[in-house]
């Protein structure tokens, strides 16, 4: 006898089944790489959903149990030859008498996380929320597939070829529909409008639309990179924090640019919306962000970010070679009423970091030919 299992289509399952799709969309949506769902069913529950946003390279699955436990959790990811990945696999396992929302954080939990460079991570929780845990790393290539065709995905899920997946209506589930989809691809932070901070006189919305600004353009003055290599960090956290990106730059002599923005009708309300380090004058073509050693934006969810951290309220531009020289800079020259100050050699410049304490990006923005054109500090206004 054939082993069977119903497929319903959507844009995802929260305990019901989200904005149904019928099977000639959900196969128009797997040709154009957006987003979709596809929710296996056994004996008419759910036993498994299949997330897949190809333009984004990834597929996550989820199992469930005869109970409606989340028990699997599988993240593939795009590798650069088109092929996928296993970048984390994630199980609970717990007895039958755990409820749904007691299962995750009581069950025996176990991750495992694999690395294209061949490294694998492993974290045992065996007690959940209420033990420690272990954690192991070893040399083991992720495991491979290629991107399935629409419609088979026995590799995904572990079914046996001869499986058939049957499209079904979603007869005996509960149905949202026009709400939004459960789940989103893990697109990190995209840079936004970064070359409109630099326009003098613009206007924009600022603390999450509740308050407007007009942009004000200041030249501080060139900083002195000897060694080329760019780092974007708290000055009080030099110490500790001296950690260069990875892209770099000839050493030479750079013009740095603040967006500083005139908060509301109060003129004394001014807040650093960007620094702009200058490599070229040639228009930026693309932005990428800024990464430091061991950064990967694969680790990253949707709208996520590498930032340098700030806790004294201050960033600053500063080199790698100078920066054990600089750690008490700041103390030494003191804001005042300003908003952003340069050490009188070049060495470093400063400014007030938008809204204060917090994480902030920087972007890269490279030429028409992908050279670099310009590092930006982005404060998050």
């Amino acid at each position: 006898m054939t082993d069977t299992r119903n497929v319903v289509y959507a844009d995802g399952w929260d305990g019901s089944v989200v904005n149904p799709l019928g099977r000639t969309e959900a196969e128009a949506r797997d040709a154009a790489g957006t987003p979709y769902a596809v929710l296996l069913l056994a004996d008419g529950r759910p036993e498994c959903v299949l997330a897949m946003s190809w333009a984004d390279g990834y597929c996550g699955t989820t199992r469930f149990d005869h109970r409606g436990r989340r028990v699997a959790a599988d993240e593939w990811r795009r590798t650069p030859d088109g092929d996928l990945f296993l970048r984390c696999r994630r199980t609970w396992n717990g007895p039958d008498s755990i409820g749904e929302h007691e299962f995750p954080h009581v069950a025996a939990r176990h991750a495992t996380t694999y690395r294209l460079n061949g490294r694998r991570h492993d974290i045992d929780e065996p007690q959940g929320d209420r033990g420690g845990r272990l954690d192991t790393s070893r040399i083991e290539a992720a495991p491979r597939t290629p991107r399935p065709a629409f419609g088979v995905w026995h590799d995904l899920l572990g079914l046996a070829a001869g499986v058939r997946l049957v499209a079904a209506a979603a007869d005996g589930l509960p149905v949202t529909s026009d709400g939004e989809p459960p789940w989103r691809p893990p697109r990190p932070m995209a840079p936004g409008d970064v070359e409109n901070l630099f326009v003098e006189g613009s206007e924009r919305t600022v603390a999450g639309g509740a308050e407007r600004a007009r942009l004000e353009v200041r030249q501080v003055g060139d900083v002195h990179l000897p060694s080329g290599r760019l780092i974007a960090t708290d000055p009080a956290w030099l110490e500790h924090d001296a950690v260069p990106y990875t892209v770099t730059v000839p050493p030479g002599r750079y013009p740095v640019t603040l967006s500083l923005a005139r908060i509301g009708d109060d003129p004394r309300h001014l807040r650093v919306a960007a620094a702009r380090l200058d490599v070229t004058d040639r228009p930026v073509r693309s932005w990428e962000m800024a990464l430091r050693p061991g950064q990967d934006p694969i680790d990253l969810g949707h709208d996520e970010f590498f930032g340098f951290g700030v806790d004294a309220g201050m960033a600053c531009f500063v080199d790698a070679d100078e920066a054990a020289g600089r750690i008490d800079t700041w103390r030494e020259l003191g804001f005042g009423d300003e908003a952003y100050l340069r050490a009188g050699d070049g060495g470093m410049v400063l400014w007030l970091s938008g809204w204060g304490d917090g994480a902030y990006p920087t972007w890269i923005g490279r030429d028409v030919e992908g050279a670099v054109a310009c590092f930006v500090a982005d404060m998050l206004l």
